[in-house]
């Protein structure tokens, strides 16, 4: 398997247990908040990580200096896009929040375009257009639908923003050190202390409830569930080009569509305009992965 094929496979990984993570936020909603819900989840995640880091530590992996890439991916993902895109499922719902997030190829790729001077052919392009289009079917509201607001959009949005700039720090990063377990580790790691400090400046009643109870289950299940995205997400961008990797990790909406259906029916409603907007986001993830393999 060559490498673009083999990004290509770990990008479909990261949608698989993204579309899994988003559930389990969903179901513990109610036991915690987003900041709560990422905190949990970091911590959960950290300790396994430094272990494996120590236990298969290489000397090449030494290089200080790559590491700012790193934290600023920590800051950038798994502290402020974790937090916005908790917030937007949690009011949004799994089947509009997620799909939402597909605008992300189109932002991150005219990042790639810009800054690392990638240039995908037409059907990579064509691809991530399809998936963009199909958000806008996920904007359209009924006017006697009130289990959302077009207000809160823009939370999935933010998380896009902050998901495509910490893609490209990881993938320049990536390219000096190409060594995953310390770059996952340390964009971890930082991520957990700036959402720590990040909270001290939270309203009291939106800072994060490290108490014992049910949502260290559901949030800690989601933790390991997302470590394991965000590796594979590393992987895909060692292997392969940013412009194919994020439109193919991107086609999550599909997957999130068939478990919201079977598992969250009595939380939310999987509208005609949903699935539309989920055929074309994984249409358009299914050209890019025809131009790949």
């Amino acid at each position: 398997m060559n490498e673009s094929a083999l990004s290509a496979v770990f990008a479909l990984g990261t949608a698989v247990s993204s579309a899994t993570f988003s559930i389990l936020v969903r179901k513990g909603q109610r036991y915690g908040g987003a900041t709560t819900g990422v905190l949990i989840g970091l911590i959960v995640s950290v300790p396994l990580l430094a272990i494996a880091t120590v236990v298969f530590w290489d000397p090449a992996w030494w290089a200080p200096g790559v590491y700012v890439y790193f934290v600023a991916a920590g800051l950038l993902g798994p502290c402020l896009g974790r937090v916005f895109m908790f917030l937007a499922i949690h009011h949004l719902g799994v089947s509009r929040a997620i799909p939402l997030k597909a605008v992300a190829p189109l932002f991150t790729a005219m990042l790639a375009y810009w800054l690392l001077g990638e240039r995908p052919g037409p059907y990579i392009w064509l691809g991530t257009f399809l998936i963009v289009a199909g958000c806008a079917a996920f904007t359209v509201k009924k006017k006697d639908d009130s289990s959302w607001s077009r207000r809160l959009i823009w939370l999935p949005f933010a998380a896009v923003a902050a998901f495509g700039f910490g893609a490209i720090a990881r993938k320049i990063g990536l390219g000096v050190l190409p060594a995953v377990l310390p770059g996952i580790t340390i964009t971890t790691f930082t991520g957990m202390l700036f959402l720590i400090g990040f909270s001290t400046l939270l309203p009291r009643n939106q800072r994060p409830d490290l108490r014992w109870g049910k949502a260290w289950y559901f949030y800690g299940a989601c933790g390991l569930i997302n470590t394991l995205s965000f590796l594979s997400s590393f992987y895909a961008l060692m292997y392969g080009d940013v412009t194919i990797v994020m439109p193919l990790s991107n086609t999550a909406p599909f997957f999130a569509l068939l478990l919201s259906h079977l598992l969250l029916r009595d939380v939310e409603r999987v509208t005609r305009l949903v699935v539309l907007g989920t055929v074309f986001t994984v249409t358009g993830g299914g050209l890019i992965a025809w131009r790949v393999f």
